[in-house]
């Protein structure tokens, strides 16, 4: 199972230590996805509180290397995921990427 998410669209939660810690997602193609590290080229999303407008987006594609235990989940997306054009949606008080031709995925709870 590992070395089948190689090459496919993610998005990856970030694990929350504790409870003043900001909402961290990051989406993009896996490069490598090993044992303990996950190396993904995308872009992240941060969701603060109390900001005008709460949602983050890197305005550039970056390469992170993400250790597993700091990763609460992994969603695959479709392959045609545009991560140039993410586009974020609010629905009570959660945060949603929008996914064209399927579920929305959810970047958190504010």
């Amino acid at each position: 199972m590992i070395e089948e998410l190689t090459g496919k669209m993610v998005k990856i939660r970030y694990k929350k230590f504790f409870e003043e810690q900001r909402l961290w997602v990051f989406i993009g193609k896996v490069i490598k996805f090993t044992e303990n590290w996950v190396i993904v080229d995308g872009k992240g999303i941060i969701i603060s509180k109390g900001k005008i407008n709460p949602v983050d987006i890197d305005k550039e594609v970056r390469t992170l290397i993400i250790p597993r235990d700091n990763v609460s989940h992994i969603r695959l997306l479709p392959d045609d995921f545009d991560v140039f054009n993410i586009e974020v949606e609010e629905i009570g008080f959660r945060y949603f990427v929008k996914v064209k031709g399927g579920p929305h995925t959810s970047i958190g709870e504010i």
